[in-house]
């Protein structure tokens, strides 16, 4: 079987950010698979040093692909159909029945098809089509002609709003649930995501819908040096909380930098909190630390490298996931398997997602700082213990390789085919 996986979304496929650590792992996965022939990643024009990495470790079975930028005539046309589909959208919401607004968002839509599918791809030389598509992202506004599988992480868009422009949202609840109407299969990693997102939000049929679960991610690699540390991150020289997450609002950062306030006065008068992700700390954030009088603690470093990252969980004191959806946590396992323990949310999804390490994860109400701040504190009263139990609990888990996950995979891949035939 000959698998594309599309990979262009940009800086959201990057190999330090989670839906690209998932991304690239399976890549990898299903190139060490024999029933697979071979493995092409498709990206924006540009992007190929972002992969090679992905493909250096495929040895001759990943190949690239890319997709190239669309002339200024045809992007000028994309944004005027996008604001089209939009207010169609918004008025659509208010009055579902209106059939003439649904014919002509309907036209909207196959007018944004005709023009995405004159968008330039660059394949290798000599390879033949792909026998099946896995898009890791909703956002694909290309119709294909091999079946799709689409995954759906989640749909944290509809239910927070930042994450989108206000005006967006409706327009992106259609176009996911274009996505996931066109595609042969529907997959996700999460029961809790499937129920209330794929199915609750977009009107998927659950008989479409495959539940994969993940692994941990494995590409952490050696943890740089603490000298490289230091140097990089100053801040790990003191006693650090980490929260490896993109500075969204669903994140809670802000509701973490409360609670450091109320560890620093419970007993860790030196805490840190060290944040990673694209970007400085926005200016909301940086007004909260200094409300509160921690604007020198709180230390937002932008996006690390895997080695890096590790480096950070042995250096850290805790771990700490307060966000407020999410479909599972790739952090709270990578810290614990590298020696650090971790708290997260009493949220559904990660209530799942940790309900097999019977307990060893302390999960908190996302809404009280004070919650946070007093598992936090809990944590660190038996830090040792904490993380111990954490990691026999994991441990005793069933061994699950990317290997693995990607052999789940491939077998949702090869469902999707004899769907679509």
């Amino acid at each position: 079987m000959r698998i594309g996986i599309w990979c262009a979304y940009g800086r959201t496929l990057m190999p330090t950010e989670g839906i690209g650590v998932f991304t690239h792992a399976v890549a990898r996965g299903l190139a060490s698979l024999p029933d697979v022939g071979d493995v092409q990643l498709l990206v924006h024009a540009g992007d190929e040093p972002a992969v090679a990495a992905t493909v250096a470790a495929g040895r001759g079975r990943i190949h690239v692909a890319t997709l190239h930028r669309q002339g200024w005539l045809d992007r000028w046309r994309w944004k005027a159909l996008r604001r089209r589909h939009r207010r169609l959208c918004d008025r659509l919401a208010a009055d579902p029945g209106a059939a003439r607004l649904t014919a002509r968002r309907d036209a909207v839509e196959r007018a944004i098809d005709r023009l995405f599918a004159r968008q330039r791809i660059v394949e290798p030389a000599g390879l033949p089509p792909r026998d099946v598509w896995l898009l890791p992202h909703v956002a694909v506004e290309r119709p294909l002609a091999a079946p799709t599988v689409v995954v759906v992480h989640d749909m944290v868009p509809l239910h927070h709003a930042g994450v989108v422009k206000a005006a967006d949202r409706e327009s992106f609840r259609r176009r996911s649930q274009r996505m996931v109407s066109r595609a042969a299969l529907v997959g996700t990693m999460s029961c809790t995501i499937r129920d209330a997102d794929v199915v609750g939000l977009l009107g998927c049929p659950p008989e479409k819908v495959r539940v994969v679960p993940a692994a941990t991610p494995d590409d952490l690699g050696a943890p740089a040096d603490r000298d490289r540390l230091l140097a990089a991150v100053p801040a790990a020289a003191r006693p650090f909380l980490l929260y490896p997450a993109a500075l969204r609002t669903y994140k809670n950062h802000a509701r973490l930098i409360a609670a450091l306030d109320l560890v620093r006065r419970g007993g860790h008068p030196e805490m840190q909190l060290i944040f990673t992700g694209f970007g400085p700390l926005p200016a909301d954030l940086a007004r909260l630390a200094a409300d509160l009088g921690r604007a020198a603690a709180v230390h937002a470093i932008g996006s690390v490298d895997r080695p890096l990252l590790a480096a950070l969980y042995r250096a850290a004191a805790a771990t700490v996931v307060p966000s407020l959806y999410e479909q599972g946590s790739f952090p709270v396992l990578e810290a614990i398997r590298c020696g650090c323990p971790a708290a997260a949310s009493d949220i559904p999804a990660l209530r799942e997602a940790f309900a097999p390490l019977a307990g060893t994860v302390p999960l908190f109400d996302p809404l009280s700082p004070a919650a946070i701040a007093a598992t936090v504190i809990g944590v660190l009263a038996d830090r040792e213990g904490t993380w111990r139990r954490q990691a026999e609990a994991v441990a005793a888990l069933p061994p699950r390789s990317w290997a693995d996950v990607a052999a789940d995979w491939l077998a949702v891949l090869r469902e999707a085919v004899g769907r679509h035939a």
